[in-house]
């Protein structure tokens, strides 16, 4: 099966509109009120300070807005406009700069916008282009993260959008709704939070745009198939990552698809260093049975997306993740260097995975769980912590539930065929998984252990006078490093089916575009080049001095406190009765070490001496702090490994006094104005050890 793309590519080359512009003289948007255009118009150059207003009672707050025209040429040449004052938060930032709304054949081109959660935003407006317009400055979220942990309030949720929510909530450089067949290309998207948006919006080009450093999504699309995404660079996408403390990503990414998004071609795009490099997700619709409850029979999810040459690598969690979708194919990526997996594939069937780069993964090359039929040809899984993932386990909400009920969620027969295995962890850890048929797989190392429990050929085969295992080795027969058990294997493949094989052929003949952001043989700076700051991460390209995150701590910043540590070897216990705290609270009087302290990494305030003198195990701490506080609300979080107490004014406000694995627990404060102390006890027991506090004004 050949991919006829000629429908993505068809008319790509963009004429000029003759004779629309030279009909009207440059015009300067009106000192207040939104500015309705009527008709064809280039905007006089300068910069132009406006406060979105409404053009009619009960629509969005806009600088110019476009209603019902066919046709008309908005340039914006050398303007630029902008919604707020510069210094103004980001997170304050509201309105439009452009809104358009029921339009046809439209075009938007030149510029710079600022200052607004919406740059450009259009609804029901088909065959609307969008060219060679800036972006610089508009909407984003404030990060509450800091360098030493993450703030799971800075997940991002791409799951509800069917109202408009994610322009709302997020704010966006482009947003197209109910678009037909819109173009957009050549824009560039600074210092902000999204970059183009597209919602229930088919058949669009969207082609030389460079969409990077952002702190959510670099192009994403929501219900929106049969798209082109071409040549655009989207990197350094990201949140939620602090260099070797965590990598979470927090839902961020170059490129996501969410929602039954169908049919698209993503080629030659460059994503990296983001949350993920592309995200796609099946959907409510079909995950959490939406559609069935509707009527639909057989719902899809995202499917029959064709991702090719695009580069995804040092994602900070997965360079492609693709779930509870089919008939999906990523052919000849590279995503090496991921901090956790190359490409994970959660609940994917039928799936082609090809010819990709997923070298260096922090976790797994390939990670597929609860998959069925995917086809695993010609990969690169070397240096990885695991090379190849398959796996089968309890997972109720999903294997119990809507998409369960009704859908496959076995892990079976799956194809891994001539790809590459040289210097992982392990090669291989399979477990639960039936039906899998290895072939041509090149082991690199000579000698390789692996552990095999209950593997057995798969149900209807006879046993033949080969062993389950001897089905795994590779062209010189040499065995994956690893473990597999639980798992059935079929006879060895000398050659991939023929099924296989027509979906390998990729025909594009000329993509749109002039870039060339995929470049195999380019090199990145790597993920301690991401440098996160209160509104996303650091374009260190633009010569932008750093910024800083959040300060650990949040207001306990600005606050010294005084700390005792002690050791507490022979006892008393801390977990013991009144009496038994007492004692080992009064063990603070001969401390080992007592010092003024500005911030809390870990329980030795990242000091070296301290923890030399106390070490790893049964020591305890008693510190101190007051604060000048306007009257307010306050939430006080904690993490903790193991017990911790804080009191507030004197007063038990956050406990939890046990032996506990790592813990945020957080209270929330009302407090009048003054200065108030607080007070931390904290004991270590043994194994891993950790402390953070924060406090935060609500």
């Amino acid at each position: 099966m050949r991919t006829d793309v000629s429908n993505w590519l068809t008319a790509c080359a963009i004429a000029a509109v003759p004779g629309l512009l030279h009909a009207r003289q440059s015009e300067s948007p009106p000192a207040r009120g939104a500015w309705a255009l009527q008709a064809s118009t280039r905007v006089a150059p300068g910069t132009y300070e406006r406060t979105p207003t409404p053009a009619h009672e009960g629509e969005p707050a806009c600088l110019i807005r476009i209603e019902r025209r066919t046709g008309l040429v908005l340039d914006l040449g050398g303007a630029h406009l902008r919604g707020a004052a510069p210094d103004t938060p980001q997170d304050r930032l509201d309105g439009y700069a452009i809104y358009l709304t029921d339009c046809r054949d439209v075009v938007v081109r030149g510029g710079t916008l600022s200052g607004v959660r919406g740059g450009i935003v259009a609804e029901r407006c088909d065959g609307l282009r969008i060219e060679n317009v800036r972006f610089d400055g508009n909407f984003a979220q404030r990060l509450r993260s800091t360098l030493a942990a993450e703030d799971e309030g800075d997940w991002l949720r791409p799951h509800d959008n069917d109202h408009g929510e994610w322009l709302a909530h997020y704010g966006a450089a482009i947003s197209l709704t109910n678009c037909e067949s819109p173009v957009v290309s050549g824009c560039r998207v600074r210092h902000g939070q999204n970059g183009i948006l597209l919602t229930r919006s088919n058949n669009a080009r969207i082609f030389d745009n460079d969409a990077s450093f952002l702190s959510g999504w670099g192009i994403a699309l929501y219900r929106s198939s049969g798209n082109l995404i071409a040549r655009n660079r989207c990197d350094y996408c990201v949140r939620g990552y602090s260099h070797e403390r965590y990598w979470r990503g927090q839902d961020s990414a170059g490129i996501l698809l969410f929602e039954r998004c169908s049919n698209n071609l993503i080629a030659e795009n460059s994503a990296v260093c983001g949350g993920d490099g592309l995200f796609l997700y099946a959907g409510e619709d079909l995950v959490e049975g939406h559609a069935r409850a509707r009527g639909e029979a057989d719902p899809g999810g995202s499917d029959r997306n064709l991702i090719y040459r695009n580069d995804f690598s040092f994602a900070v969690a997965n360079g492609i993740e693709t779930t509870f979708s089919r008939d999906n194919r990523a052919i000849e990526n590279r995503a090496s260097g991921c901090r956790q997996h190359g490409l994970w594939a959660g609940y994917s069937s039928r799936m082609l995975v090809a010819r990709n780069d997923f070298r260096d993964a922090g976790g797994a090359g390939i990670s597929i769980e609860h998959g069925q039929e995917c086809a695993l040809v010609g990969n690169l899984l070397e240096r990885c912590a695991i090379g190849l993932e398959l796996y089968w386990d309890e997972d109720p909400h999903y294997v119990s539930g809507p998409f369960g009920r009704f859908g496959d969620s076995s892990s079976r027969d799956h194809l891994v065929l001539d790809n590459s295995f040289a210097e992982n962890d392990v090669d291989i850890a399979i477990e639960r998984s039936t039906g899998l048929a290895f072939g041509n797989n090149i082991i690199a190392a000579e000698q390789s252990e692996l552990s095999i429990r209950d593997l057995v050929l798969a149900e209807g085969l006879a046993s033949g006078e080969l062993e389950p295992k001897e089905h795994l080795r590779g062209v010189l027969g040499r065995l994956p490093s690893g473990r597999i058990q639980s798992s059935s294997v079929r006879p060895a493949l000398s050659e991939l089916p023929a099924e296989w094989a027509g979906k390998l052929e990729v025909e594009l003949n000329a993509l749109p575009g002039s870039t060339r952001p995929f470049d195999p043989a380019r090199r990145h700076p790597g993920l301690e080049s991401i440098h996160m700051g209160q509104w996303g991460p650091w374009d260190f390209e633009s010569g932008e001095p750093r910024p800083e995150l959040r300060p650990v701590g949040g207001l306990f910043a600005a606050a010294s406190w005084r700390a005792r540590w002690f050791s507490w070897s022979a006892g008393p216990d801390p977990r013991g009765n009144a009496e038994a705290q007492a004692q080992w609270r009064a063990l603070a009087e001969d401390a080992a070490v007592e010092l003024d302290v500005r911030t809390w990494l870990d329980p030795w305030a990242d000091e070296r001496d301290v923890h030399a003198a106390v070490g790893d195990e049964r020591f305890g701490l008693l510190a101190a702090t007051s604060l000048e506080l306007e009257a307010g609300r306050y939430r006080l979080r904690v993490e903790s490994d193991d017990g911790v107490r804080v009191r507030v004014d004197g007063t038990p406000r956050l406990e939890d006094w046990s032996w506990h694995p790592l813990t945020r627990s957080e209270v929330l404060l009302e407090l009048p104005s003054g200065r108030h102390t607080f007070e931390v006890e904290y004991f270590q027991i043994d194994g891993a050890a950790a402390l953070t506090l924060d406090l935060l004004r609500l």
